[in-house]
């Protein structure tokens, strides 16, 4: 996570700041304080962020959030496709796909205008065939770079029990398959129904498998 912000704060940052600015240092030591806050407060949710506002240019700012309810399923809504600001980044569209899941009373999925999904509002989709031990993640890079995804991915390698390839798959198609929603916050979340049809349920095995593996990655916030 620290190593994304720092990409994506970098390409996000004003183009048109101080030349003196120093820009990584400035994140690096943002970073650097941050981190024993984070420790500090314990259990909660925080939040890096670069401000681009008017009033605000190129402000780093920590904020440190209550940790919301966890929850071990999910539903999905398609949304049609979201023209998003920069879908690369998360930052810009925070708000929309927010009021968009509020609007929808569940997850948002994301397509694009061929119907092809591209990802959840705050998730990563991954499909499971139940007849094989094959998953499948979006292709392509229009959506932000998931670091739950890519440590499923990596378990996926290196236990060499499951494969995962990028695939597209139209949100039709979905009810079909067995569909995780993951990300940082709640891990992997078995989807229960999509527009309001139920999916498959999940494998137990394999969905405590990856559940175990998530579960071994985790390290402490050290300053």
């Amino acid at each position: 996570h620290l190593d994304r912000f720092i990409r994506t704060a970098l390409a996000a940052w004003p183009s048109d700041s101080d030349p003196r600015s120093r820009p990584t240092e400035r994140i690096r030591e943002f970073l650097s304080s941050a981190l024993p806050e984070i420790a500090a407060h314990g259990e909660g949710f925080p939040r890096l962020e670069l401000w681009n506002a008017p009033d605000r240019v190129g402000e780093l700012r920590l904020s440190l959030r209550p940790l919301p309810e966890l929850r071990e399923t999910i539903e999905l809504r398609t949304a049609g496709p979201i023209e998003l600001r920069h879908p690369e980044r998360k930052g810009p569209n925070m708000p929309l796909l927010a009021s968009l899941n509020r609007e929808l009373g569940a997850e948002a999925v994301l397509t694009d205008r061929t119907g092809s999904v591209v990802e959840g509002a705050t998730t990563s989709l991954i499909w499971w065939d139940r007849a094989a031990a094959r998953g499948w993640i979006v292709d392509g890079d229009r959506r932000v770079a998931s670091v739950t995804e890519s440590l499923i991915l990596a378990s996926a390698r290196e236990g060499g029990r499951y494969e995962i390839r990028e695939a597209r798959i139209a949100a039709g198609a979905l009810p079909g398959h067995e569909v995780w929603a993951v990300n940082a916050l709640h891990g992997i979340r078995p989807v229960t129904r999509l527009d309001g049809t139920p999916l498959a349920p999940p494998d137990s095995e394999r969905l405590g498998w990856f559940r175990d593996a998530l579960d071994r990655t985790w390290q402490p916030v050290t300053g």
